[in-house]
């Protein structure tokens, strides 16, 4: 199986904790395929960087329109 079906079949039916460990597990892959040093693939470690730089800023942004919906719920809705 090539790295990209492994990472990719699949993925709309995780859920929330699959798709992190999915995400994890892509990271590390490529990562690990990148290298450092002398023969390091700069192309795939400045995808990857940006590929986290993305997902940090949505994940931020979710965060705040979260935080924003909380805010519009009564504390005290549905209870007796």
């Amino acid at each position: 199986m090539s790295d990209r079906s492994r990472f990719v079949d699949g993925l709309a039916a995780l859920d929330a904790r699959e798709t992190r460990a999915r995400y994890a597990a892509v990271l590390t892959a490529a990562r690990t395929r990148a290298g450092t040093g002398r023969w390091a693939d700069e192309r795939l470690q400045r995808r990857v960087a940006s590929e986290e730089a993305l997902v940090l800023s949505q994940v931020r942004a979710s965060i705040r329109s979260i935080e924003a919906a909380m805010a519009w719920v009564d504390p005290n809705e549905g209870k007796p």
